[in-house]
């Protein structure tokens, strides 16, 4: 009997595994695409002013996002790497935001900026080495638990898209439609992780005027491939920016729906995606959709707890600490 395919390698007979199955240099392109927009959006910001995440301006956001130990490593790859002192567990990300932001309060704009570049180049080069190849599958304690390294990696573009939105009230930049659609396809990517590594089979789109993407997830791995505007199956059609805001809970879904703003397609399975939450606690934003399906009832539940899915529960990628609208 031939021996069992081994997911940490890639292959014909490896799982499928989204986004990580392009290999670390797909993965590296969109992570390249994504922090050169935010840093275009951020080199256009006035730092000193206040940006819609409370308490923080445009400075602490950006400063969170930096590399300040030249030598340092991120949590996550020492995770993988076994190295002395690797967290076995999420570490506290609010605790650690709030004494880097302490820490360097009074750097110059000069140097917050360069500690963002740094960060990037960082990660792209370590995503150009053997040890991205060889660790890419291997499962990582990531701020929301276990996730593939490289999928866990390409979460970045997540929490830079959603900063890049946090940025506006500071006079920023729009930030280019690429980094948007990076950071959905990264909240799919993670969401169909989640459901494959309980068993589950869902398909769900978000998409836009401007693209967006459908993952698939059932107990043999899970995809994410690119959608059309046009929305068939479960899901939800919006401008990208709403998409990416619904996520991270900077808008109220609610009110996305109620004006139209977003339109949700095929209202029985989002009650069948409901009843699937129910044995997935671990998805983020499942706790939400499971309280909508209780509270409010019939389809008006599973609209409302599409903010579950799709919503603000997975701006734990972006950070727990960066959720204004609870």
């Amino acid at each position: 009997m031939p021996p069992a395919p081994d997911p940490t390698r890639g292959g014909p007979d490896a799982p499928r595994m989204g986004l990580l199955d392009g290999g670390p240099p797909a993965v590296r392109a969109r992570v390249e695409q994504s922090w050169n927009a935010f840093l275009a959006v951020a080199e256009t910001a006035d730092l000193d002013t206040p940006s819609r995440l409370p308490g923080w301006r445009g400075h602490e956001v950006c400063t969170h996002l930096g590399q300040w130990d030249p030598d340092g490593v991120s949590h996550v790859l020492a995770s993988v790497r076994g190295d002395s002192g690797a967290p076995p567990r999420p570490r506290s990300v609010d605790a650690d935001n709030e004494a880097l932001v302490r820490r360097y309060r009074d750097a110059s704009r000069e140097d917050v900026l360069a500690a963002v570049r740094r960060n990037r180049d960082q990660l792209l080069d370590w995503l150009a080495s053997d040890e991205a190849a060889e660790l890419g599958r291997v499962t990582a304690m990531s701020p929301i638990g276990p996730l593939p390294l490289l999928t866990a990696t390409s979460a970045s573009s997540y929490e830079l898209a959603v900063h890049a939105l946090d940025l506006r009230p500071c006079g920023a930049a729009a930030p280019d439609p690429v980094l948007l659609r990076n950071g959905l396809a990264a909240v799919l990517d993670v969401t169909g992780h989640l459901a494959h590594r309980r068993g589950l089979s869902i398909t769900v789109t978000a998409t836009s005027p401007d693209g967006g993407w459908t993952v698939h997830a059932d107990p043999d791995g899970w995809t994410v491939e690119p959608s059309t505007d046009r929305l068939s199956g479960t899901g939800v059609r919006a401008e990208l920016a709403d998409l990416v805001d619904a996520t991270a809970g900077r808008v109220s879904v609610p009110t996305l729906l109620a004006t139209r703003r977003m339109t949700a397609h095929d209202l029985p399975g989002f009650l069948r995606l409901a009843a699937l939450v129910e044995d997935l606690p671990g998805l983020p934003g499942g706790a939400a959709l499971r309280a909508a399906s209780r509270t409010l009832g019939g389809a008006e539940s599973a609209v409302r707890g599409l903010a579950g899915l799709l919503g603000r529960g997975l701006s734990r990628l972006s950070r727990p600490h960066d959720r204004p609208h609870e």
